[in-house]
């Protein structure tokens, strides 16, 4: 089975969001473009057309790996995978199929990183047990390691459901900004992944916390580091949305469900020279979820 850059991403998205946003799915024909064309969680992001999802979906069709799917109160069609029945695919397997679809070739330890609410992997050895078993999959091999490159300490992973670097031949925008760092990643990614101890290490010593609820701000790591902790227990369905990347300034696009309030939000993160977040300032709308937000937090600051 070998599927065109646009099966891969199309097959991508769907498993993730089957399994990250169950009550999301499955996707109409628009929802799967906004999934493909996002910004975060991609490498390399595309810009694809309505024409190209349409392609995808009539490949995958063909292989038996997407159906369509109406809901109760609605003509609109949805497209939903058939990877795990077609292949007979746990939600591990799965999960990992999903992240290598999506952004390449991975490390183990990234693979276990990056899953976030798709799966939680309690260990690396858990994430390689899981590249074992597709690699010997008895339908064929599903994903293959890659010979470790020059200066990297570890050998990455990589789907074996056609050419991931194709992807970023035919797909990858014709300019990029030389700006952009990426340096919002390792916090960016622990934070899905609920790893708060990776997070709050992304953070200078003498970071400067300004909140949405009080207007004197938090200083220092360990109080950040606090408010951080509190918020992971207050905010529910918390995905980032999207990314501006300025190099040492990135803006983080979030929403999150606080109760029954839905609530967006902006992460303005400022880098210093090491690449630590030493401004960290936070802005949420509307103002019945900030409500809402304030309440919680200050439930959970008290415990």
């Amino acid at each position: 089975m070998q599927l065109s850059p646009r099966g891969q991403r199309i097959l991508g998205c769907l498993v993730e969001k089957a399994l990250a946003t169950p009550d999301q799915y499955p996707l109409s024909r628009n929802a799967l473009r906004t999934a493909c064309n996002q910004s975060t969680g991609r490498d390399p992001v595309v810009a694809y057309e309505e024409t190209d999802i349409q392609a995808g979906l009539a490949e995958l069709r063909g292989l038996e790996l997407v159906k369509t799917e109406y809901g109760r109160s609605s003509r609109v069609p949805k497209a939903a995978h058939r990877l795990a029945e077609h292949l007979d695919l746990d939600v591990a397997q799965q999960a990992v199929l999903a992240l290598l679809l999506l952004r390449g070739p991975q490390t183990p330890g990234e693979l276990r990183t990056r899953a976030g609410r798709m799966h939680t992997f309690g260990s690396v050895e858990a994430v390689e047990a899981v590249l074992r078993s597709l690699a010997e999959h008895r339908f064929g091999t599903l994903v293959e390691v890659r010979p470790r490159e020059p200066g990297r300490r570890e050998a990455r992973w990589a789907h074996a459901l056609g050419d991931p670097a194709a992807v970023q031949v035919a797909e990858a925008p014709a300019t990029t900004d030389a700006r952009t760092s990426g340096r919002h990643r390792p916090f960016h990614d622990a934070v899905l992944a609920g790893d708060w101890d990776a997070a709050v290490a992304q953070l200078a010593e003498d970071v400067v916390f300004r909140s949405p609820a009080v207007h004197h701000p938090y200083e220092g790591r360990a109080a950040t580091a606090a408010v951080l902790r509190a918020v992971a227990t207050v905010f529910e369905d918390f995905r980032y949305t999207d990314v501006l990347d300025a190099g040492d300034r990135v803006g983080l696009v979030f929403e999150a469900r606080v109760g029954d309030r839905v609530v967006q939000g902006w992460d303005y993160l400022h880098f210093d020279d090491q690449g630590r977040i030493r401004d960290f300032t936070v802005m949420v709308r509307p103002l019945s979820g900030l409500r809402a937000l304030v309440e919680a937090m200050q439930g959970a600051l008290a415990r």
